[in-house]
């Protein structure tokens, strides 16, 4: 499907969705994600082709309309509507956490289907309010916690290769590098459009500790060996740790206290 088929689709989506549920019980209905950059958003002007699937918003007026989160596939593409009350979502666009790399664009990045209350700008605002006066150890502990995670996950992906368990591996390696990602996108707050934007914009920096970034390259290679993508892993997550440590990042307890 064609990206202006594309969004004819979403656009008769939220047509129906209004037929079918009321104004008044939806404020908006938007798209984020790849789909928002079609119509000249930035999408393909630089020849790079984007996912074809489309993440639907459907923002209610309360938690009282009961519109169902569906993800299907419609004619080769795959839409995924999910519903959130109007007040929550500006809630959500308030906050920080160790989600915010991956979470940030759908609050900064809207194509409006249907949003006569300027919705999609409130969003936008109100996240970005956020960021101004979010401290900067909110986004450090936030990568604090997503480093633990990522230790989580390389100590996993060796005791697997060891075990033999290859695909076990390799999914644990792939977990890992997503999370060596968001750490970099906390610490450098960098907000990517969705985990393969993620992926390529990590392996493509410049200012990371030395080795970090030959490391993580060969750790995505398609055609990679699982105990060396495991062996990549592992110098990327020390190098990180390094980098951590560096910029003030707590990831790590010297006492049972710390955590009380």
């Amino acid at each position: 499907m064609s990206d202006d088929l594309a969004t004819d689709a979403a656009r008769d989506l939220a047509e129906r969705l209004l037929v079918a549920h009321g104004q008044e019980a939806i404020l908006a209905v938007g798209l984020h994600g790849p789909g928002a950059r079609r119509d000249g958003h930035g999408g393909h002007g630089s020849g790079e082709r984007e996912a074809t699937d489309l993440e639907v918003s459907v923002v209610t007026t309360g938690d009282e309309v009961d519109i169902p989160a569906r993800a299907l596939r419609y004619r080769g593409l795959v839409i995924d509507v999910v519903a959130i009350p109007a007040d929550v979502y500006l809630d959500e666009a308030g906050e920080v956490g160790p989600l915010w790399p991956l979470a940030a664009d759908q609050y900064l990045h809207h194509l409006p289907l249907y949003d006569p209350t300027d919705f999609f700008k409130k969003l936008r605002d109100r996240h970005q309010e956020a960021l101004a006066a979010t401290p900067a150890d909110t986004f450090l502990t936030a990568a604090g916690y997503d480093l633990a995670q990522m230790a989580a996950w390389e100590a996993r992906a060796r005791a697997d290769e060891l075990a033999g368990d290859l695909p076990g591996a390799l999914l644990a390696v792939k977990e890992a590098a997503l999370l060596a990602a968001l750490v970099i996108g906390l610490i450098r707050r960098i907000a990517y459009r969705d985990a393969g934007h993620a992926l390529k914009t990590v392996a493509t920096l410049d200012d990371l500790p030395e080795g970090f970034t030959d490391q993580y390259r060969r750790l995505l290679a398609p055609t990679i060996d699982p105990a060396s993508a495991v062996l990549a892993l592992g110098r990327v997550l020390a190098s990180l740790e390094w980098l951590a440590r560096a910029e003030g990042v707590p990831f790590e307890a010297d006492d049972l206290g710390d955590f009380l």
